[in-house]
């Protein structure tokens, strides 16, 4: 699942979810769902835990299918 998906379904706004993992402010969050960073791995394993498994790492790498 997306990360904005997730917040859109959860209904939390980039700055609580800042919060919940850790993270310095939205605007991180914000990069994050539009795919201007991608997470270090303590905000991966955060952002996992946080959206109870419902986000992975693996969904900040798009993959084509062939």
């Amino acid at each position: 699942m997306q990360l904005k998906d997730y917040l859109v379904e959860a209904d939390l706004t980039y700055d609580e979810f800042a919060k919940q993992i850790g993270a310095a402010n939205a605007g991180v969050v914000a990069k994050y769902v539009a795919g201007r960073r991608v997470p270090r791995p303590q905000f991966m394993t955060a952002i996992a835990k946080a959206t109870d498994g419902k986000v992975q790492p693996n969904d900040f790498f798009p993959v084509e299918a062939s």
